[in-house]
């Protein structure tokens, strides 16, 4: 593990021993295609739901709690997710996002898809896993846009292990080419599980 160039917010630090936490590189965020990627998603999100009013400017806070991620799949899908529509304490939207997540993995998991996302890394803002739904549910619903391919971002991994901060930076890659991301995955495909915290 080596040190870290970038700062570290105060809350990124409050962890538990061998707790982690992952952070996008500041520099990450400034890269041109990762830039489209995130313009590209959220034209497609906005275009989705437009009948439904919602308008998305931040994937981080639209989507944590589960709201817009409801009625984009609800409308992806066709149908009406059993849900509570609303829901304003901290257990109500992560039970919520749960279920809409369990929805998503029916969706994806027989075209071989990895689950790179959670409830708490969604819940959480966090944005590689939030990404990583949004460019499953593109490619599995045969969305009518063209993500950048080959986009991959630095990510910072903060772990606590005996009392101090450790970091690590890690390439995490969102996108692939078309034709893998069009599901061409199979059980022997190079992208793993992961879950971010």
């Amino acid at each position: 593990m080596s040190p870290s160039t970038i700062d570290i917010h105060p809350e990124d630090t409050l962890l538990e021993e061998n707790e982690e936490r992952t952070m996008i590189d500041p520099n990450s965020k400034e890269e041109a295609k990762f830039k489209e990627l995130i313009k590209v998603l959220i034209d497609w999100i906005n275009e989705v739901l437009v009948e439904e009013r919602i308008i998305v400017k931040n994937l981080e806070e639209d989507f944590y709690d589960g709201q817009v991620l409801q009625k984009l799949l609800e409308k992806l899908a066709g149908r009406k997710l059993n849900v509570a529509e609303v829901t304003q304490s901290e257990i109500g939207q992560k039970q919520k996002l749960q279920t809409i997540l369990d929805d998503v993995q029916e969706f994806l998991r027989p075209q071989g898809w990895a689950i790179r996302w959670n409830v708490d890394s969604i819940h959480g803002k966090n944005l590689v896993a939030i990404l990583h739904l949004l460019v499953a549910l593109a490619m599995h619903f045969r969305a009518p846009i063209r993500l950048p391919e080959h986009v991959s971002v630095q990510v910072v991994v903060v772990k606590k292990r005996e009392g101090l901060l450790q970091t690590n930076h890690v390439t995490e890659e969102l996108t692939t080419t078309t034709e893998m991301m069009m599901g061409k995955f199979g059980k022997n495909s190079h992208f793993k599980v992961a879950y971010y915290v």
